[in-house]
């Protein structure tokens, strides 16, 4: 399952992991897709719950080393720096095309 944080106004990546209210989930194996709301979780919290909803995989816009260490710790992969159009980013990543940008990591100071 691959978890994109979404910004539902603007159907494009959400920049910033902690503060994403949704995730548009897409599943590799059957082609569906949804979107899910952030389960009342935040920064560090998204990680188990992203976990329980079988992400495999997390397409983002921003995030920190705290929640980096989370995914590591699920084995979730991740690609982070990712910006537009969801349907376009879907596309992208099924062709195998899809690159993030690795200097999107930031801190928070929450």
């Amino acid at each position: 399952m691959i978890g994109i944080t979404y910004d539902k106004e603007t159907n494009s990546v959400f920049q910033h992991f902690g503060e994403t209210k949704y995730f548009y989930l897409f599943d590799e194996k059957t082609g569906e897709e949804k979107i899910v709301d952030n389960g009342g979780f935040s920064h560090r919290d998204l990680i188990p719950y992203i976990n329980s909803l079988g992400v495999t995989t997390l397409i983002c816009g921003g995030i920190g080393s705290h929640a980096v260490e989370g995914l590591n710790y699920f084995g979730i992969k991740f690609i982070p720096g990712v910006v537009g159009n969801v349907n376009k980013v879907i596309k992208e990543f099924k062709e195998g095309n899809l690159v993030g940008n690795p200097n999107a990591m930031h801190s928070c100071s929450h």
